[in-house]
């Protein structure tokens, strides 16, 4: 029997809730046929079969959150025809999704191919080996550092092994798939025990996920998973008020529902919500900066009243887990807490509440740091450049303004097109695009989508209108895939939607310009007839001025303005 566990699907999330299974036990499978729809916090993901066999059990139904390494699929071992897996690592690509298996080699050992660091990029670079040909390895041993477009991540061994051959050196870039490390005789000797403990790890060990973040020990989903977020959202339901009644505690839809009718109502409950203070530090408080615990340790050490510089670390990298925090169980003074006075409505003649507060770091997971790498990426690559100016649209009728904008920019990258462009600032290449591929930034609760229109040039207002609904109806639903996010050739933010009326958008690369549209404000001008009022629309276009000149931007710009003042 062999046991596929949940690979890393990207962004080092430690766990995924399962949609659907797209097969049954008894099923004979092929490599890579797709097995079941995982949902992440960023996007529903096919995870493929790492082998040719037949299914004996499938852990978990639809609605089941699963753990990052926790069993998944069992396989019967007599109905396999390809070799099982080294770790395998999956995440959503733009075509399909590829679990990296790998092949036996011509010595007698394997071959370890290099799996999908993250985000479907198709490659990576080598940066530099940690290893040498010869060298004895031990299961999850860090390996080699390779560079994708938005990080550098370590990829660890896949078992215990003697390294038998490396392919390529610093600076090669390896395509997914392609061998990356050969092992001797050892390894294959090696790699069911390999398996075996893999199965055998605590869930919320991450040491063999590729790319993945250190989580700590056990943690879970949030109480309550997106969908049930965003269904908790549509029905104006307050979690805070709600007792889950899934596995460990999990708020599920149903629950969500009964809420609904007990209303447990979003501002119903008779409890002061807690004000976020600055907590003043006292001669006898922790800094929680200073001990290595995830999130969920920490709230476990809050809520028993455990200091963590109480706790002996016995998790990977020396982190704290929640087996240290139980057994530091009253060795420790109970962790005190500030208190602050908040102002809030109280009855005539009673005193202020006291609300306890606590400070301790958050977590930035899922689209938010997918969010903050980009955005770092950004700040590292791009020569950004910003260039303002007002459109008059006095004489729009009543519509749609952001069906206007894509307008625009597709009428602009048709007058000027170095600015529908990709840049590679590493061999000095630009493509400029023949189509215009909007990417639409999405401002969420979870933190910035940016969706993306494809093909804009060909499609007319109401396609777009059409096709903006149905983006934001899938970040509402948690349903939006990788492909609906990937090869926007231009950006858009409407930021004046909300507040602001000039800024200087971010670059996201390999794009060259993004334009930001604020707040529509009236002005009185000097026109022919006397002094009219007029309706302008502040414009703000950040470039790349390694790939665009000013000339081309201004061009731009003004295209944009000309076709944004025509009436029609």
């Amino acid at each position: 029997m062999k046991i596929f566990n949940l690979p890393d699907l990207g962004e080092g999330l430690p766990d995924a809730e399962i949609v659907r299974w797209l097969v049954k036990e008894g099923d004979k499978v092929s490599l890579d046929q797709p097995m079941v729809e995982m949902e992440t916090a960023k996007a529903v993901v096919e995870v493929p079969s790492p082998f040719d066999g037949t299914i004996t059990k499938l852990n978990g139904q639809a609605g089941d959150v699963i753990e990052v390494g926790a069993p998944l699929v069992e396989f019967d071992g007599d109905g396999s025809s390809a070799p099982a897996p080294a770790t395998p690592a999956v995440a959503p690509t733009q075509e399909t999704t590829k679990a990296a298996a790998p092949a036996p080699a011509t010595t007698g050992g394997q071959v370890f191919n290099l799996p999908d660091l993250g985000e479907g990029l198709p490659d990576a670079e080598i940066v530099r080996w940690l290893v040498s040909e010869g060298d004895e390895l031990t299961l999850d041993q860090p390996m080699v550092e390779m560079e994708t477009a938005k990080a550098v991540v370590e990829v660890p061994s896949p078992f215990a092994a003697k390294v038998a051959k490396l392919h390529g050196q610093a600076g090669d870039v390896i395509e997914v798939g392609a061998p990356l490390i050969s092992f001797g005789d050892a390894g294959v000797a090696e790699a069911p025990a390999a398996e075996s403990s893999a199965a055998e790890k605590p869930s919320g060990d991450a040491g063999t996920v590729v790319g993945a973040v250190q989580v700590g020990n056990q943690v879970v989903a949030e109480s309550a998973n997106a969908v049930v977020k965003a269904l908790a959202r549509k029905l104006k339901v307050d979690l805070t008020q709600v007792t889950g009644s899934g596995a460990n505690g999990q708020i599920t839809q149903a629950d969500v529902k009964q809420a609904k009718k007990d209303g447990k109502l979003i501002g119903t409950s008779s409890t002061p919500a807690p004000v976020p203070v600055a907590a003043p530090s006292t001669g006898g408080d922790e800094n929680p900066l200073d001990f290595k615990a995830s999130p969920a340790v920490r709230a476990h050490a809050r809520r028993l009243g455990v200091m963590l510089s109480a706790c002996q670390a016995t998790g990977k990298k020396g982190s704290i887990t929640k087996a240290d925090v139980d057994a530091a169980v009253g060795k420790s003074a109970p962790i005190s807490t500030p208190a602050a006075s908040v102002p809030a409505a109280a009855p005539s003649g009673q005193g202020l509440p006291t609300i306890q507060v606590s400070v301790e770091p958050q977590s930035v997971r899922g689209v938010r740091r997918a969010m903050a790498m980009g955005m770092a990426k950004s700040h590292a690559t791009v020569v950004p450049t910003t260039l303002v100016e007002d459109a008059d649209i006095t004489c729009w009728p009543k519509q749609d303004f952001l069906a206007r904008y894509v307008r625009a920019l597709v009428y602009a990258s048709k007058v000027e097109p170095a600015l529908n462009c990709w840049f590679d600032g590493e061999r000095y290449e630009r493509l400029v695009h023949p189509n215009v591929h909007v990417g639409i930034a999405v401002d969420s609760p979870d933190g910035l989508y940016v969706p993306v229109i494809h093909d804009a040039d060909k499609k007319d207002a109401n396609q777009v209108r059409q096709r903006v609904q149905d983006l934001r109806q899938k970040i509402e639903t948690k349903s939006l895939k990788q492909e609906d996010q990937q090869g926007a050739t231009i950006t858009l933010s409407n930021f004046g939607s909300i507040a602001g009326r000039y800024g200087t958008p971010v670059v996201s690369p390999p794009q060259v310009a993004i334009l930001g549209t604020g707040r529509f404000r009236e002005e009185l001008k000097l026109t022919d007839k006397g002094i009219a009022k007029h309706k302008m629309l502040p414009l703000s276009l950040t470039f790349d001025h390694r790939a665009c000149t000013g000339g081309e931007a201004a061009r731009f710009l003004a295209a944009i303005i000309e076709d944004l003042q025509k009436s029609v």
